[in-house]
């Protein structure tokens, strides 16, 4: 419940607000919800069956050797270039609110030190440690009750709920929304004992269902407190929020509320560090031992792909709006690709057992 629900609120969290500027998207927010939901309902369901074959990334040997091979050569790339992505977009906040004098390469090889060292506990206590990461960071929530209260609160922005004419580009708007809510598919790679519950679909749904209010909640005070208009101009209108908190035993919130953000940041950038170091075994032909020198190897990558993209992708508008969409359509290619192949493998278990049945001998 708690990895699903930071897999997916955690980079577009700060962007949406931003983007869903008008109040009947809300509508959108939440069919997206129903449609990862139904996904959801595939997942759980495919995990339960009878029949997987156990172990790490034991759905995806059902597809042959090769086939996972080819699966980890294209996967390596997408989980590396996606952790350097979610990190620029966090480091950058820092950067812009807390310590804009600082170099922005130094938040970067911290925040990757400290994935390195959660990733060299084990997939196991990775894991865990979404607890933390969950708790560490949704009772921000609590500071932002205040903004959906007078007088602070403008509800006409809400207004109208019901659009009387089509937005324009709302199958974008969509396809954005969908990949707010992507994620839940990388647990087809994690061990088939680490879903082997008969509550695991509900915990699933649990955390898609607290995106979708976390998601609601964030846009619904942002156009609360700036209205459409104002909102489209403003960059982290979500973190700009926090400055206008003002508390009688505090100030400066924002110093603590963002690095509060960092902890979900680590564990997922954690989990699929690992992920790309069990790619890379695999690729290499090394599967069959895990060590500690292949995460070394992984986080190498990982380190030299951020610095990459950052120097020379994320200098300038132009390129990180191109490297925005380019893991929005990758995000929303995934979520709704592995479910389809999903029902392939499905009724390709299926084939294979109605064979066995049809041939086997009778006394």
């Amino acid at each position: 419940m708690f990895l699903v629900n930071r897999l997916q609120t955690l980079y577009y969290i700060f962007f949406l607000p931003n983007i869903v500027t008008d109040p009947s998207m809300i509508w959108l927010i939440l069919l997206a919800a129903a449609c990862s939901h139904f996904n959801i309902w595939l997942l759980g369901n495919w995990f339960r069956q009878e029949g997987l074959p156990e172990g790490y990334l034991g759905t995806f040997r059902l597809f042959g050797r090769k086939a996972l091979w080819l699966l980890s050569l294209i996967g390596l790339p997408v989980l590396l270039i996606k952790c350097a992505l979610m990190m620029l977009g966090y480091v950058e906040i820092v950067h812009y609110i807390l310590f804009p004098s600082l170099t922005p390469k130094l938040f970067v090889v911290l925040l990757l030190f400290a994935c390195l060292y959660l990733a060299r506990l084990g997939m196991e206590q990775t894991l865990r440690f979404s607890v933390i990461a969950f708790i560490g960071t949704f009772w921000i929530i609590v500071f932002y009750i205040p903004f959906i209260l007078p007088p602070k609160a403008d509800y006409y922005h809400l207004l109208p709920l019901i659009p009387d004419r089509v937005v324009p580009y709302s199958w974008q708007m969509f396809l954005m929304l969908w990949t707010a809510f992507a994620g839940p598919e990388y647990l087809l790679a994690l061990p088939k004992k680490a879903m082997d519950d008969r509550r695991f679909k509900r915990y699933l749904r649990i955390g898609n269902v607290l995106s979708a209010i976390e998601y609601v909640f964030f846009i619904g005070i942002a156009l609360l407190f700036y209205g459409p208009e104002y909102l489209q101009k403003l960059d982290f209108p979500v973190v700009q929020l926090i400055r206008y908190i003002q508390l009688p035993i505090a100030e400066r919130l924002e110093m603590f509320i963002i690095p509060a953000y960092a902890l979900s940041v680590i564990y997922v950038v954690a989990v699929f560090l690992l992920y790309a170091t069990g790619a890379l075994q695999i690729v290499t032909g090394t599967s069959h031992r895990w060590s500690k020198r292949n995460l070394g190897v992984t986080f190498v990558l990982l380190l030299s792909t951020t610095l990459a993209i950052q120097h020379w992708g994320w200098a300038n508008e132009t390129g990180k709006v191109r490297w925005i969409e380019w893991h929005n359509w990758l995000d929303a290619s995934t979520y709704a690709a592995l479910p389809l192949l999903l029902l392939i493998a499905k009724l390709r278990i299926q084939k294979r057992g109605a064979r066995h049945a049809t041939h086997k001998p009778t006394n």
